[in-house]
């Protein structure tokens, strides 16, 4: 009975983040023009078409509280559909606590772009967790369930061009760690 309660919840999110997806990227109310300038790094595409698309990938690592866990994933950077905003999506696996969880998460950053040196950068996620537990009588159970969190960090462009940061997430869904941290990089 869970599971398919699970289903009819993450299929309709599903189609509800990839038509919202849809509509930011060609909606022209939410263009706009970016400029390179030398005196601070700039995190957004040199290009002038606004909008989703590819602006690079990066690794990241940490540790999480509740299931204690250390962690690793991959983040796309997919562009910014508004002034300062922007979509990137991350894939995170967790391992310990007797919990393997792998969690896939649609996240949405507001940059404080004004900032110079280290731009911080707040927002949220949605998303799904893949939880395979080991319970006391060495049965293994897994289960799907939907995921939120609230993210907050900040990053750095090295002079090797690699952007270092940062970051923060507090788990909002029952199956979310409480707190996870840890380290992001980004390449082109």
């Amino acid at each position: 009975m869970k599971r398919s309660v699970t289903r009819a919840v993450l299929v309709p999110v599903a189609l509800v983040v990839v038509s919202m997806t849809a509509a930011l990227s060609s909606s022209p109310l939410f263009a706009q023009e970016t400029t390179t300038t030398t005196t601070s790094p700039q995190y957004q595409s040199t290009s002038t078409a606004a909008g989703i698309r590819w602006d690079g990938w990066g690794p990241r690592v940490g540790v999480s509280l509740d299931p204690d866990q250390v962690w690793g994933g991959v983040h796309f950077n997919l562009g910014y559909f508004a002034r300062d905003v922007r979509f990137r999506p991350s894939i995170t696996m967790g391992f310990g606590d007797d919990i393997t969880l792998i969690s896939a998460m649609a996240e949405v950053h507001y940059v404080f772009s004004k900032v110079q040196v280290w731009k911080p950068y707040v927002g949220g996620g949605i998303g799904i967790d893949w939880i395979d537990s080991d319970d006391d009588d060495d049965d293994w159970d897994s289960d799907t369930e939907v995921a939120f969190a609230g993210i907050g960090g900040v990053e750095t462009k090295l002079r090797s061009g690699v952007i270092l940061g940062f970051e923060g997430r507090v788990g909002l869904g029952d199956a979310d760690p409480d707190l996870m941290l840890g380290v992001t990089w980004s390449f082109r």
